[in-house]
């Protein structure tokens, strides 16, 4: 009898527990609802029970968030058709593409960081600073005095952008019950698109007047004031410290007792938190490295050629950043991977009888090891980064092309740039529909580096003699590719983590921030990579074709050519066309590294809604059922156990 009985009780246990596949795809479908629209944080647990919104209050904190999103994705679009009257204005034009390289690579670092930023202080505070961030590097931006201010201000805005974005998207799905989650969250990407096809709107500006590229940067101004003024009002968030308080904290600061802060800031203790805190919590070593290495490298690609003084392929200031740029870099990548748990051993060792350790489930390297070592993930960002790389190039010399070709002023410049933007956007809402209905990601990246090798391919047929059907199409084609990887990059690479393993919750931040770093990486090498062949293949057919002019540096020359335009078709326009065919053999060359990687992606499908809520429904049924005809399947068992017996 005991025997049967405890048959029975595995039979009904065994019925009303999950399996564990459908474990895996419920957690994949929770992902799905989040990343489908473009949400680079995490899908946190519930601890309390959470505060909904609805109707008015609902409506305003949407539209304060749309706003925010609105915002960063103008401002990385916007500056693409005033770059050559910026890049006049200061006489810079061989630093040009560290407007864009600048909010780029900032924005790739501050994405790692932002989401556990928003854990620390609150979400609510965390976006506040963000935007107010965002606010100042626009204003520095917008009254620059020089190309370095302007890039000074570029680099704040891309800090605080990313928090912006990620910040946004984290409380957006927060906002409402799940089943309501992704109408918001589509509703911010959609905001997200429309910000993205704004270069019209900048090469309109531009032309405003002589000084019209700063409204390009003064615009965010009221924009983000109203997003700020509206969020602030509504939005409630207990884990933060609302900013009134924290205003008479400030205002009425002498009235605190300083003795307390003073030995607070003597106690050994409070500095061995700060060092937890910067080291374990935010990984603060590889920040550092990572950063480094990728500034380094960057200064000496911009400077490479020539273009600055001391600053040649053979110089020792160039090759000592090429050389330890890299190095530094790496080096960034080798701790996470095998010193980062070491160093939080030692120090959990020594310091955990003076201050408490968070939790190893809470903690995690900014680059968790399954980025390069699950070689399926590994594939699926170089697809990114790579393909990011020829968008970089195209986003720079497209709108080049037609400025310097055709003397295009700003705004048709820009004009005629809007095929590759609506591509995009277009390409990024259909790749989600079609991950949505068939859960297939393998194929769309497929096609993304197959149509982005097709796309650099078209470009390089672009010359002085290019009619209006030949550009506009080659262009709609050259931003398919991104718009197909955008998100189907990394679903990928977030399909391959275990959500049973105990490191799941800081791997999804690792796998999903990387990504995201893997794009900005790629936009700000592609930018830098493609001015130093421009303007080196300048420099080269100005010497050999006119001697005369090559004591002249590409800045003078461009100036020059914006001023005194001679015809599309002149020696001087051809040598232009042949410089910026250069640029885009080097997108083809990098267009066949994502179609060999594209090949090792995993052939995993997403779950699909209808796929998650058929598994709901058969678990409630199986557990109705067998809670119900449980007394009966004993009694049953007992019966036929007597029947052997007699």
């Amino acid at each position: 009898m005991s025997t049967i009985q405890s048959s029975v009780d595995n039979d009904v246990n065994s019925v009303n527990s999950f399996d564990p596949q459908e474990l895996e795809e419920e957690l994949d479908a929770d992902i799905i609802t989040v990343t489908m629209t473009q949400n680079y944080s995490l899908v946190e647990p519930k601890k309390d029970e959470p505060l909904y919104y609805s109707g008015w209050k609902l409506a305003m904190i949407q539209f304060s968030l749309n706003l925010a999103v609105f915002v960063i994705a103008m401002d990385i679009s916007i500056v693409s058709a005033p770059l050559e009257t910026i890049s006049e204005h200061f006489a810079k034009y061989s630093l040009s593409s560290w407007i864009i390289s600048a909010y780029s690579l900032s924005s790739a670092m501050g994405c790692t960081l932002w989401s556990r930023i928003s854990v620390k202080i609150g979400k609510k505070m965390s976006i506040i600073m963000a935007l107010l961030g965002f606010e100042i590097g626009s204003l520095i931006t917008a009254v620059s005095t020089s190309m370095y201010m302007l890039i000074v201000g570029r680099v704040i805005q891309g800090v605080c952008g990313s928090g912006l974005n990620t910040v946004s998207f984290i409380i957006s799905s927060t906002l409402v019950p799940e089943e309501k989650r992704a109408f918001l969250l589509s509703l911010l990407s959609i905001s997200f698109s429309v910000g993205s096809v704004t270069p019209i709107l900048g090469g309109a500006l531009s032309e405003a007047y002589s000084g019209g590229w700063r409204l390009c940067f003064y615009i965010n101004l009221p924009i983000g004031l109203i997003a700020f003024l509206l969020f602030n009002t509504v939005y409630e968030d207990k884990e933060s410290t609302a900013l009134i308080k924290l205003a008479k904290k400030i205002a009425f600061v002498h009235k605190y007792e300083f003795k307390k802060f003073f030995k607070a800031a003597t106690n050994r203790k409070t500095y061995i938190k700060l060092l937890i805190e910067l080291v374990v919590s935010f990984d603060l070593i590889n920040f550092i490295l990572v950063s480094t290495g990728f500034i380094m490298f960057l200064l000496a690609i911009t400077f490479a050629g020539g273009f600055q003084e001391n600053w040649h392929w053979y110089d020792t200031n160039c090759i000592v950043f090429l050389v330890f740029g890299p190095i530094i870099l790496l080096s960034g990548i080798i701790y996470d991977c095998f010193g980062y748990f070491k160093v939080v051993d030692y120090l959990e060792k020594k310091y955990s009888n003076v201050v408490e350790f968070p939790p190893r489930s809470t903690i995690g390297p900014l680059m968790t090891e399954k980025l390069f070592f699950k070689f399926r993930i590994l594939s699926v960002n170089v697809i990114a980064c790579f393909i990011c790389i020829t968008t970089g190039c195209q986003s720079v010399y497209i709108i080049q092309y037609f400025q310097l070709l055709f003397n295009y002023s700003p705004l048709i410049a820009s004009v005629n740039f809007m095929p590759s933007m609506l591509s995009i956007s277009s390409f990024v809402l259909i790749s989600g529909y079609i991950i949505s209905k068939t859960g297939r990601v393998k194929p769309l990246l497929i096609t993304a580096a197959a149509t982005g090798l097709l796309g650099n391919g078209l470009l390089t047929i672009l010359s002085d003699t290019s009619n209006e059907a030949e550009k506009l199409i080659f262009v709609f084609v050259c931003g398919i590719g991104f718009g197909l990887s955008a998100q189907s990059s990394l679903l990928s690479a977030q399909r391959q983590l275990d959500p049973k393993d105990l490191r799941y919750r800081m791997d999804f931040i690792s796998i999903t921030g990387c990504n995201a770093f893997s794009k900005q990486v790629g936009m700000c090498i592609g930018s830098v990579v493609a001015t130093m062949i421009f303007n080196t293949s300048v420099i080269n057919k100005i010497r050999s074709d006119f001697p005369e002019y090559s004591y002249l540096k590409p800045d003078s020359l461009i100036a020059f050519r914006r001023h005194n335009f001679d015809g599309r078709h002149s020696p001087f326009s051809k040598m232009l066309s042949k410089s910026i065919q250069n640029v885009f053999y080097f997108a083809i060359g990098v267009s066949v590294i994502p179609l060999i990687f594209c090949w090792f992606v995993s052939n995993k499908r997403i779950m699909t809604k209808k796929q998650v809520l058929k598994i709901k429904q058969q678990a409630e049924s199986d557990i109705e059922q067998g809670a119900s005809s449980a007394d009966e399947k004993v009694e049953i068992e007992v019966e036929r156990e007597n029947n052997k017996q007699l």
